[in-house]
C-alpha cells in the first residue's frame, strides 16, 4: 500500500491548484522535483507537469493559438517563461472564473479521530 503525505484530490477538473502550479513553475525557478516535493507529490510524479500543461493548453485556447504551432512552448515552458507569464497575467480572471477550488478526500484516520473527539466533547 502506497501512503502519500498529500491528500488525494477529489476534483479531477481544472482547479485553482493548476494555476498556482504553473505560476510557481514560471516564477520560482525550482526544478520539477522540487516543485513536486513542495506541493506534496512524490519526487518522480508527473503531476506538476500535467497540471501546468492543462493550464498552458487553456491559455493557448484563450489566445486562439494552435497546439501544433506552440508545441515547443508547451514542452519547454521555462524557456518561454516571460511569454507564458504575460499570457497568464492577461487571462488570469478568465481562468479563475472557470477554475474550481480543489477539494480533497477525507483521510480515514483523520475523520475517525475527529468523530471520536466530537463524541468526547459532548
Amino acid at each position: 500500500m502506497n501512503i502519500n503525505s498529500r491528500p488525494r484530490l477529489k476534483t479531477r477538473q481544472f482547479s485553482t491548484l493548476h494555476i498556482e502550479i504553473l505560476e510557481q513553475l514560471l516564477v520560482s525557478g525550482k526544478s520539477n522535483r522540487d516543485l513536486n516535493q513542495s506541493f506534496g507529490y512524490t519526487k518522480r510524479s508527473h503531476c506538476v507537469v500535467d497540471h501546468s500543461r492543462k493550464v498552458m493548453h487553456k491559455l493557448l485556447a484563450l489566445e486562439k493559438l494552435s497546439r501544433e504551432d506552440n508545441k515547443d512552448r508547451v514542452i519547454y515552458p521555462r524557456t518561454y517563461k516571460f511569454w507564458w507569464k504575460g499570457l497568464l497575467d492577461r487571462h488570469r480572471q478568465a481562468l479563475l472564473k472557470n477554475a474550481i477550488a480543489p477539494a480533497y478526500y477525507e483521510d480515514a484516520c483523520t475523520s475517525k479521530f475527529e468523530n471520536e473527539q466530537k463524541l468526547l466533547c459532548m
